[in-house]
């Protein structure tokens, strides 16, 4: 009980150096590509002092809408989306080499053979890809008549 409290006491310390030293905005970062126009209240991407970069969750708009040669096309939607992270790894100074961690929807997992063949490209002959879950789920923001979003990924790099 004794190194519980002692361990405890050690945690407590670190945690009070640590949240007094730094302010919410001296350890975080927007990441903002140009030509980014969030459809919500959230920041593309959030880049930390520590070296962490969280992407968010990216779907195939680009000017603000899915080009008609990628409705109701999983391939030309994952090169879009996989295109827009690229945009918030490259303003950050990050690539997909960083990548450790991605979370994949898909709105049809008969899909996710041809998201895959598209999503491998972007790691090269003995690169690492990162770790990955991937979800099914009914349906994704930003989807409109004739125009769903079929896929959407997250992803968190680090340096």
């Amino acid at each position: 009980m004794k190194k519980l409290n002692i361990l405890a006491a050690g945690i407590i310390a670190a945690i009070s150096t640590f949240s007094t030293n730094l302010s919410a905005e001296s350890i975080r970062t927007a990441i903002l590509p140009a030509g980014s126009n969030p459809i919500a209240p959230y920041s593309p991407g959030l880049k930390l002092d520590n070296g962490m970069l969280f992407i968010s969750g990216q779907i195939p708009y680009v000017n603000g809408a899915i080009p008609d040669e990628a409705k109701n096309d999983v391939t030309a939607q994952t090169k879009i989306v996989m295109e827009n992270i690229r945009l918030v790894l490259n303003e950050a100074g990050y690539d997909f080499d960083d990548a450790v961690r991605v979370t994949v929807f898909v709105t049809d997992m008969k899909n996710y053979g041809a998201f895959n063949k598209v999503y491998g490209t972007y790691w090269g002959e003995g690169k690492t890809p990162p770790a990955r879950a991937a979800v099914e789920v009914s349906k994704l923001p930003g989807s409109k008549a004739g125009a769903p979003v079929l896929v959407e990924v997250s992803m968190i790099a680090a340096k």
